[in-house]
């Protein structure tokens, strides 16, 4: 007899202690019978399952604490996966589980596949911290108000999950790195305080200024110390005379840049080039330009009324009538046509 309900997929006996534990075939929401869009969706980017009617009739003759949780475990000795979940609907064909894609995945589990599946009862979560997987996380303007919508879909949390959520038309997934008070909790009714951690392949560029200040001095020091010091060569674009630096004889000798008399464009007589003219150049400028109007505080003002200029126009339909009254007027006079005397064509007998 056990070996019978083995087959058929109904594991063992249910412990009517309130221990529930079955055996499914696992598939995926696409499996579903008469499945949607919408219902594949709210399946995928959720912690719940689909059990059939079967389990339904053992759970309420079970003393199963609400809301039901189930831990679900992949039964290969090799893997020994397990994760946690809650239960969406009991709607799924005999003998079959209908599991989110996400979970199969973490669990190794194929289409087909046997699953575990038991009760569970987990504590209230107090904390939660979540790693996003991808830097689309930074878009986000307010992720904690939408990871409160996203996660109303989850039943519960397992520390190392990795759960998928939907966001203006794409898929976020967040790593569970931490939740209190265990590595199992519950997330329903409950207050839990969210945390963020880095998003995968986030870098952090920011320098303090003064480290940063620091790092370019010694940079630069590192060069002088390196680079051969060479005196610069004396430059002769322009000629005049040259001009000691040193003092004495053994000084540098450079050349006297820009040396002669200078030659204004007005005609007029400059200074001479060995000094500058007393008054700046931003002075000569603001002698050729215009003055300017100081402004003046009416503080006698009082207010008025103003006037708008109105123009005598008519609508384009009023135009039209008149136009055609006017028509009608002037066609209505009699005309004399052919006015005048008579003429035969044949003799006056």
């Amino acid at each position: 007899m056990q070996a019978w309900l083995q087959g058929m997929g109904l594991g063992g006996m249910p412990n009517m202690m309130g221990r529930y534990d079955q055996s499914f075939a696992c598939y995926g929401a696409i499996f579903m019978p008469n499945a949607t869009d919408e219902k594949t969706t709210e399946i995928d980017y959720g912690g719940k399952i689909l059990l059939p009617t079967s389990a339904l009739d053992m759970l309420l003759r079970m003393n199963i604490q609400y809301p039901m949780l189930f831990k679900i475990t992949n039964p290969n000795p090799s893997l020994q996966r397990c994760t946690h979940a809650g239960v969406l609907e009991f709607s799924a064909p005999e003998g079959q589980a209908i599991i989110p894609q996400w979970m199969m995945a973490q669990l190794g589990l194929q289409d087909g596949q046997r699953v575990r599946i038991e009760s569970a009862t987990l504590p209230k979560a107090t904390f939660a911290k979540l790693k996003p997987m991808s830097l689309d996380f930074l878009n986000i303007t307010n992720p904690k108000a939408v990871l409160e919508v996203e996660l109303r879909k989850y039943a519960c949390l397992t520390k190392g999950d990795k759960i998928p959520t939907s966001y203006a038309g794409q898929t976020l997934e967040f790593l569970v790195v931490d939740v209190k008070p265990s590595n199992s909790v519950c997330i329903i009714e409950c207050d839990v305080n969210l945390d963020f951690d880095a998003p995968e392949g986030y870098v952090d560029n920011y320098q303090p200024k003064a480290a940063a200040t620091a790092q370019a001095a010694g940079q630069v020091a590192a060069q002088a110390a390196v680079a051969p010091k060479k005196p610069p060569a004396p430059t002769a674009f322009f000629s005049g005379a040259g001009q000691s630096l040193g003092g004495g004889g053994g000084g540098r000798t450079v050349s006297g840049g820009f040396a002669g008399s200078g030659k204004r464009l007005d005609g007029k007589t400059g200074g001479s080039s060995s000094k500058l003219n007393s008054v700046s150049i931003n002075e000569e400028v603001a002698k050729d330009l215009p003055a300017v109007t100081p402004v003046v505080v009416n503080e006698d003002y009082k207010a008025g009324r103003l006037s708008f200029v109105r123009y005598d126009y008519k609508r384009l339909d009023v135009l039209e009538k008149e136009l055609r009254e006017k028509n009608a007027a002037s066609g209505s006079k009699s005309a004399n046509a052919f006015q005048g005397g008579s003429r035969t064509l044949r003799s006056a007998r």
